[in-house]
């Protein structure tokens, strides 16, 4: 495993987007070692776009799937591809907003030492590319041992995507659970929260596109699916740290309740 960064990014079926992400990718004033496209057998062109980038970047290697497979195999895929020690995902239809987005957070990892887990604040942008966030105090992320906060979804609105992690401890955990098509994400951070700090950088990251995935599921189906994993989770935790967050977790549902009232 040889020092550095490598960026991995699924697509599938993103030809519009992609031009955007890698370029997004390549201004980065710390540029990463190696750029991994892994295509989920896309039928919309997207196969000529990455051909095009590649022979653009000579950083970027090409991986085109036989058959879809969905977004966890295809993010798998391309970990098993990765040799540097950290590794970070962004999906082809986002881009990073700020050009120090890499470079802020690998500082984090030199400052921090150990295995911890750099973040930054998810810009999110409707389909017209309008921001919707409104960056908040440094103090408002999370930082250092998120477990509990995660599993509780306090300040769900900074939730961790495209974090710098080692590829060695994604690997020990199995990556992103196949079996799972919705939350398979959020799943992964509480594996990774267990025993990894988790800090933010305090300055956007990726520009992250709304208007696809949770939001054209059922929001009851959303729930129900978030509950389990919560749920298969707290079977690991004692007795009285459950307890705790379960009545933690009732008095923020209740506070959101009123709040929608008001």
């Amino acid at each position: 495993m040889r020092e550095g960064l490598t960026v991995v990014v699924p697509n599938y079926n993103k030809a519009g987007y992609l031009e955007k992400c890698i370029e997004s990718i390549e201004s980065q004033t710390l540029r990463p070692d190696a750029v991994i496209i892994v295509d989920d057998c896309s039928t919309d062109g997207s196969g000529s776009v990455i051909d095009g980038l590649t022979k653009r970047y000579p950083d970027i290697r090409a991986h085109y799937k036989p058959r879809n497979s969905g977004v966890s195999n295809t993010r798998n895929l391309g970990l098993s591809m990765v040799d540097t020690r950290y590794v970070t995902f962004i999906d082809a239809d986002d881009h990073y907003r700020n050009r120090e987005k890499l470079a802020l957070e690998m500082a984090l990892e030199e400052e921090k030492g150990g295995d911890v887990i750099a973040y930054s604040v998810t810009c999110f942008m409707d389909s017209d590319g309008k921001t919707r966030t409104k960056k908040k105090n440094r103090s408002y992320y999370l930082n250092g041992n998120v477990y509990q906060d995660l599993l509780i979804t306090r300040k769900w609105d900074s939730i961790m995507r495209d974090y710098i992690v080692s590829t060695e401890t994604l690997r020990a955990l199995g990556g992103y659970n196949e079996g799972r098509s919705l939350f398979e994400d959020y799943e992964l951070l509480l594996k990774l929260a267990r025993d990894h700090e988790f800090y933010c950088t305090g300055e956007f990251g990726t520009a992250y596109t709304e208007g696809g995935g949770l939001s054209q599921v059922d929001a009851k189906e959303t729930d129900m699916i978030h509950d389990e994993i919560i749920n298969k989770e707290l079977e690991r935790v004692d007795e009285s740290t459950r307890r705790s967050i379960l009545f933690r977790r009732k008095l923020l549902k209740i506070k959101r309740r009123i709040r929608s009232l008001i």
